[in-house]
């Protein structure tokens, strides 16, 4: 029996659901498909794939003993959320114009295409990346 997969997406733990919220809907485009109060929660959609941010420290009945948090140590993550792009130099120079903070200049690999890693305001890595 094969799992019948829909959507793919992924949650990332946030200081701040309202700021993050903010970032990924002005600053890389994601559209907000919902948002929750009770506790902090949204779900945005890019590219067919869903992104939900979680503020940190939440208990949730569903998975007791979890608890989802935003990144402690920036330099050691568990998850980097990659955004495949048309022209990861062009996007770059959008985003750094915009205030988002990067990594590093951008790399272009000996096999081709770029990437460039970008910070969201906890430190959570998203990766631009222009395939060869």
């Amino acid at each position: 029996m094969a799992l019948e997969v829909t959507r793919m997406g992924t949650i990332l733990g946030v200081a701040d659901v309202d700021r993050s919220l903010a970032f990924y809907r002005d600053r890389l485009g994601f559209e907000v498909e919902a948002t929750y109060d009770d506790p902090p929660y949204a779900t945005l959609v890019r590219a067919g794939a869903r992104l939900s941010l979680a503020e940190a420290g939440h208990p949730a009945e569903d998975r007791p003993g979890v608890y989802i948090v935003a990144p402690a140590d920036r330099s050691a993550l568990a998850a980097i959320l990659v955004l495949e792009v048309g022209d990861c130099l062009a996007a770059h120079r959008e985003l750094l114009a915009d205030g988002v903070a990067f990594l590093a200049e951008p790399y272009s690999p000996p096999w081709g295409g770029h990437r460039c890693f970008a910070l969201d305001p906890d430190g959570n890595l998203i990766e631009l990346e222009e395939p060869a």
